[in-house]
């Protein structure tokens, strides 16, 4: 028998989100962790340690120097690297502050900012290779779960190259820019079951582009029929998507 993956699940600054979609997976997950060996998850006690993983999945973006030397250093460890959730593939809910006076922004979080990191905000990828992007905010359970188990069975796991607009009708959900409103399903990337579309609430884009720097066209011209450009494209710096959009 073959020996089990060697697995890592780390955190550097996040809320932490996409662990608890992971925990949500309940059962099922123990059944992944089963067939894997866990060898570091702060949220599991008495793990065997290992000073090489085979896979490293990190959550988060580093906005301190600890968090990228943490980063460079799993990077090392790792045959491969898996960039999880929107503030490791996009840079995240952090990223906002690029968009702003970053001194400024520091200044009026902290009383006394002296001494305390202040970097721009950049994703996995900027700093270390990263292997596979598992996006979203927070990410798609059954999305992870998939690609771990095509991990375990030696496949080479990818998301498909469809946007979320694909599945939007499979949910049975109205366009919601052909009722005037704001959507970024057309070139954002698929796999999270359009969860937001189903409620009536628009595609932010936390998925990240359909395809790196795929512009945004005919869909810019289709949102000035209703919106200004800047309150439309104001909307991707929510996950700090905008960069990859322009």
């Amino acid at each position: 028998m073959a020996d089990k993956l060697k697995v890592a699940i780390l955190t550097i600054t996040d809320c932490e989100g996409c662990l608890v979609q992971i925990f949500n997976l309940g059962q099922r997950f123990l059944d992944l962790v089963s067939k894997i060996e866990l060898v570091d998850f702060k949220l599991f006690e008495e793990l065997p340690k290992s000073s090489e993983y085979d896979i490293a999945i990190v959550e988060g973006c580093p906005i301190t120097k600890r968090d990228l030397e943490r980063l460079k250093d799993a990077r090392k460890k790792s045959k491969i690297l898996v960039a999880l959730g929107a503030c490791a593939c996009l840079g995240g809910i952090a990223k906002i502050k690029n968009y702003l006076d970053k001194n400024e922004v520091i200044r009026k979080v902290y009383e006394k900012p002296d001494g305390i990191d202040n970097p721009d905000i950049r994703p996995l990828k900027e700093y270390v290779k990263v292997d596979l992007e598992i996006p979203g905010c927070p990410i798609n359970k059954e999305e992870f779960l998939r690609l771990m188990k095509e991990f375990i069975e030696g496949k080479v796991p990818e998301i498909p190259k469809k946007p979320v607009c694909y599945e939007c009708p499979l949910r049975n959900n109205g366009c919601l820019l052909n009722k005037g409103k704001i959507c970024f399903g057309p070139i954002t990337l698929a796999g999270c079951g359009a969860p937001c579309p189903q409620s009536g609430f628009l595609c932010d884009a936390c998925r990240g582009p359909l395809k790196e720097k795929i512009g945004l066209g005919i869909l810019k011209l289709r949102l000035k029929e209703n919106y200004e450009e800047k309150e439309a494209l104001s909307i991707l710096e929510r996950f700090g998507a905008k960069d990859y959009f322009l």
